[in-house]
């Protein structure tokens, strides 16, 4: 009988040891295929505990082919795939096929909308046209549909939402603030049309009176919110608006992580337009003059010099191998190149150094700054790889290894995972006192 904890998983994800749980898994799932029963809550923990390993490895083929498997096996036995299990499997299949699509480069989420228009046919069918899975998979569809698109998909999910979610506000909030979001980031494809944005206001608005009445203002919902409402609000030149919002999400963040955050930086950048926008000239002075020092401290990350450790060997990285014919200009065919394209970026993030941690780091907070809840499975995973390598160069208690673990419980607190969080606490607690 298999029994993993999530202790366990916490463990191997910090040190990127998964052998023996995905063995353990895969010996459970090859002895009991024909009787898995996925409406049993340690069947369906198991199968996304293993589902998760795949992805952590991004062993995406792995993981497509393991569901895949299931799949067919389970709708020949039930000769129906109008049945919860089957939409069970088949909602991690359309999962797993569109993070694919997000690992190195973004590419064609073709394949996976069909697996979730099909999955919201059978969600249709089962639960009913009203059913808060049903929100789920609309929201998802919209995010990967075209911006001509998405509006409809989001559009119906916003409808069962009002007519639904009466009585569950928490809820409510976290669709709302999905949906805004993602259209929000919509807009910046078609520019700042001002009935979109509006539209958009509305939506991020009702979602942070939620916030407000019902979380604590460093809650990642609650800043999250204001962010992107202050987007919106810059957008439609409601500027004093906008700065009180990002005035209060930067106060929050400097309060959670170290002063040269990107989150923060951003925010900086952000407010730093916002003042400009409205003349106030005196009031960026020192803004600017913190936004320069960060810009010298990138630098010097980026050429892997900023340690505590005076014997690291900062000659390790240098900037120059990394960033070597950056420049020049050459023609070639995307189609034909692709695939290379695709390999040599997978071949270059697997290597270990200071340089590519930082790269995984960002392009969690890029994944981040998209607002899908759906998305955080990448940006844990984006983390995760990037505390790895700067563990073993810097060490497990150094601050910046620190901080990461912060954005870990952060993104865990985010969708909700309770355990995971206080696990990630627990190790934040436990490394700082050996420093």
């Amino acid at each position: 009988m298999v029994s993993i904890s999530k202790k366990d998983l916490f463990k191997a994800k910090l040190t990127n040891s998964f052998i023996n749980l995905e063995n353990q898994l895969q010996e459970y799932f090859i002895g009991s295929n024909d009787s898995l029963n996925f409406t049993q809550d340690d069947t369906r923990n198991y199968f996304i505990t293993l589902t998760k390993i795949y992805l952590y490895q991004r062993k995406y083929d792995e993981a497509k082919q393991f569901i895949d498997t299931i799949l067919q096996t389970k709708v020949e036995l039930l000769r129906n795939e109008e049945n919860h299990e089957v939409a069970f499997i088949l909602e991690n299949l359309a999962f797993t096929t569109y993070l694919e699509t997000y690992y190195p480069f973004f590419q064609d989420t073709t394949q996976a909308k069909k697996l979730y228009l099909k999955l919201l046919a059978i969600q249709k069918q089962l639960h009913g046209q009203n059913s808060l899975k049903i929100v789920q998979t609309l929201i998802v569809i919209g995010v990967i549909s075209s911006q001509q698109d998405a509006p409809e998909f989001l559009a119906q999910a916003l409808d069962i939402c009002d007519s639904t979610l009466t009585d569950n506000e928490i809820e409510l909030a976290y669709f709302l603030w999905q949906i805004g979001s993602i259209l929000l980031d919509k807009c910046y494809f078609f520019g700042p049309e001002s009935s979109e944005l509006e539209y958009v206001e509305v939506v991020l608005t009702e979602s942070l009176e939620i916030c407000q009445k019902c979380l604590p203002e460093s809650h990642p919902l609650y800043l999250s919110c204001m962010i992107n409402l202050a987007q919106v609000k810059h957008h439609l030149t409601h500027y004093e608006s906008a700065e009180k919002l990002l005035r209060k999400s930067l106060t929050e963040y400097e309060k959670k992580f170290y002063p040269f955050h990107p989150q923060i930086f951003n925010l900086r950048h952000n407010l730093i337009v916002n003042l400009q926008m409205q003349s106030k000239y005196e009031e960026l002075v020192e803004f600017k003059r913190i936004q320069d020092n960060y810009r010298e401290y990138h630098q010097k990350r980026i050429k892997g010099i900023v340690f505590n450790d005076p014997d690291v060997d900062t000659t390790l990285y240098p900037l120059e191998d990394v960033t070597a014919d950056q420049d020049e200009e050459q023609e070639f065919d995307f189609d034909a190149e692709y695939n290379n394209m695709i390999e040599q970026q997978r071949k270059y993030l697997s290597q270990e150094n200071y340089y590519v941690s930082n790269s995984l780091e960002n392009s969690a907070y890029e994944n981040l700054r998209k607002s899908e809840l759906f998305l955080l499975t990448e940006v844990e995973t984006l983390f995760l790889r990037a505390l790895q390598v700067k563990s073993k160069i810097l060490g497990h208690n150094h601050d910046e290894v620190l901080d990461l673990l912060a954005n870990l419980a952060y993104v865990y607190e985010l969708q909700q995972d309770q355990d995971s969080y206080e696990l990630c606490s627990q190790e934040i607690a436990r490394l700082t006192m050996t420093k």
